[in-house]
């Protein structure tokens, strides 16, 4: 520390007095450059809370009329990231693993590609995008995050009419470019849309489809636990 010289050999006091002075001085600039940055922080914060807060626009009225699908109102962003990398979609609270031994058999025109066996997981996300998808969709016009499978417990009437809970698959297009098909029609993004035994689905412009069996179907082999 330097000293000033006036107090070099002088009087003992005046250069206690001196770095005391300092030293209160030094404390009050530290004290104030602490408060700026907590007020700093205080005001991101609170930038963050209300964009949090502010609804999404996109979200529509749940639909209850719709015989088929089902409003998820659970995809996010910038809040889900895997590998670097932002997940446009989040599983919702009713995500279940299934018991029925759901599978999709690939078909590329007259060639029949390996079975996925697709009851191990809650959720299948599709697309180009290798690093985070679980069921990779690699023709060109696939987006990198194109759809998704996901299993839900939903509310199941029974055949004599008395009411339920069941583990059910539903597909999601999430807001792909050129969109995922259903039974040869164009589903609607951020909608669940229910699948049901020896439906075809699609995505994009690729001639690949996807019949979707389980082990109880007729004709299907159980080869797979």
């Amino acid at each position: 520390m330097n000293t000033p010289s006036k107090y070099v050999g002088g009087d003992r006091q005046a250069l206690e007095s001196y770095l005391i002075e300092r030293k209160r001085r030094k404390e009050d600039r530290d004290a104030e450059k602490s408060e700026s940055a907590k007020e700093e922080n205080r005001r991101k914060e609170r930038k963050e809370k209300d964009r949090k807060m502010k609804p999404d626009k996109s979200e529509e009225k749940k639909d209850v009329t719709a015989p088929n699908y089902e409003k998820s109102g659970k995809l996010t962003e910038d809040r889900n990231t895997y590998k670097g990398i932002v997940i446009k979609y989040s599983e919702p609270p009713e995500a279940r693993i299934p018991k029925t031994k759901w599978r999709l058999y690939p078909f590329k025109g007259d060639e029949t590609l390996p079975t996925m066996y697709i009851h191990r997981n809650s959720g299948y996300l599709i697309g180009r995008e290798r690093k985070i998808v679980d069921i990779p969709a690699d023709h060109p016009s696939c987006s990198s995050q194109h759809a998704v499978i996901q299993f839900r417990l939903v509310d199941h009437v029974r055949q004599d009419g008395s009411q339920t809970q069941k583990v059910k698959p539903y597909l999601m297009d999430l807001e792909s470019t050129n969109g995922s098909f259903l039974n040869n029609v164009k589903i609607e993004p951020r909608r669940y849309y229910e699948l049901k035994e020896k439906d075809i689905v699609k995505f994009g412009f690729s001639t690949r489809e996807y019949v979707i069996l389980h082990e109880r179907t007729e004709g299907v082999m159980e080869t797979e636990s």
